[in-house]
């Protein structure tokens, strides 16, 4: 074990590799074996200004949850990876740990074999929820006389929530209305990204037309209504009804050919423009939730994160493009490999997962 920058790293666990005095949150990660995937996703983690000081500065560590499924592993060992990349140091670093333990609660992942980043993202930040899990959520009346959306949050998160949750998790309202006699009936679901169709039909697009497709509304045939009895159909509608301060957003671009004879995946190569600042999403939130709460018709985001993959679903290289904080420019993470990247280049057909922080920036709980 030593001691970097004040902080304790086991040799072991985490080599450092190549001592070379980059900068704070400038450091590679070596690839292990077909593990840009899982480098691609870290590094956007670690850019994740509110839980990298919550990770840095060990804050983690009063919440840690030693009854769960990881008991705390995941967490204890995300903090560790966070905290080699920025101690400003080492040129690249190794995070064996954290692979042998994320293989160990989910096989795929700890093997040689290419996997999809925002599979592995999904796991992660519902482990990382789940080692943090020690919070209870605060109710000032009874759960039966809480909205709808309040209600169905505190069941999903079983009357406690984590940093975790309050940080990335939103909640999307699902509405279905009955063609023949109006009658609406809504369900609640929390999530920790939006995953986006992309259009078909052209080769360039923008986020507001991805997001125009997911919250437009999409007509149901042979509906059968319970109230009316009839087989008119309905509508199905999604609006936002909590947003989360940190919006991870995930582009489809990996379906499976409906003209091959077996399962073959094909990729989209779609070119996506999508803003850098001032992301504005108020009018996909529910009018209920606007009216209820003032604060979500201003909330603008700023992006800072963008998990790239090339190539196809066979051969396939997954790169992170990230605003570090400190130097307030962006970079390229490759692997072990960090330069420079000017801010034009961060939109391309390679764009899969965007990360967008509220602004302004602040405590999550104050938002």
């Amino acid at each position: 074990m030593v001691v970097v920058a004040g902080y304790k790293i086991k040799l072991p666990h985490y080599q450092l590799l190549i001592p070379y005095k980059k900068g704070r949150g400038l450091t590679g990660l070596k690839n292990l074996g077909n593990t840009c995937y899982m480098n691609s996703i870290l590094q956007c983690l670690s850019n994740t200004t509110f839980l990298n000081e919550y990770f840095v500065e060990e804050q983690f560590k009063q919440n840690l949850n030693r009854n769960n499924k990881t008991q705390g592993r995941i967490a204890e060992e995300v903090a560790a990876v966070i905290k080699a990349l920025w101690t400003g140091q080492y040129k690249c670093i190794a995070s064996k740990n954290l692979r042998f333990v994320v293989g160990q609660y989910e096989r795929q992942f700890g093997g040689i074999e290419q996997q999809d980043s925002h599979e592995l993202l999904t796991i992660l930040m519902d482990w990382l929820h789940s080692d943090l899990q020690t919070v209870p959520i605060q109710i000032d009346t009874s759960l039966e006389n809480l909205p709808a959306s309040e209600r169905a949050w505190i069941e999903y998160f079983k009357g406690k929530e984590s940093y975790v949750a309050q940080l990335s998790y939103g909640q999307i309202k699902s509405m279905v209305k009955c063609v023949g006699c109006g009658k609406e009936s809504s369900t609640y679901e929390s999530f920790s990204s939006l995953s986006l169709e992309l259009p078909s039909d052209a080769n360039r697009c923008n986020l507001s037309n991805c997001l125009d497709m997911y919250f437009n509304g999409e007509r149901i045939m042979d509906w059968h209504c319970a109230h009316c009895k009839s087989n008119k159909g309905a509508i199905k509608k999604l609006d936002i009804s909590r947003l989360p301060s940190i919006l991870v957003i995930h582009f489809k671009r990996f379906y499976a050919d409906p003209d091959a004879l077996s399962t073959v995946y094909k990729k989209k190569q779609n070119y996506v423009t999508f803003p850098l600042t001032d992301l504005d999403i108020s009018r996909y939130i529910a009018p209920s939730e606007k009216i209820r709460n003032q604060k979500l018709k201003s909330r603008r985001y700023h992006l800072y994160g963008v998990s790239n993959h090339y190539g196809s679903m066979e051969s396939g290289h997954y790169t992170a493009f990230c605003r570090n904080k400190l130097h307030n420019k962006w970079y390229k993470y490759d692997d072990h490999t960090v330069s420079s990247l000017d801010k034009s280049d961060v939109c391309s057909s390679a764009a899969y997962i965007l990360f967008y922080s509220v602004l302004p920036e602040g405590n999550p709980s104050d938002m």
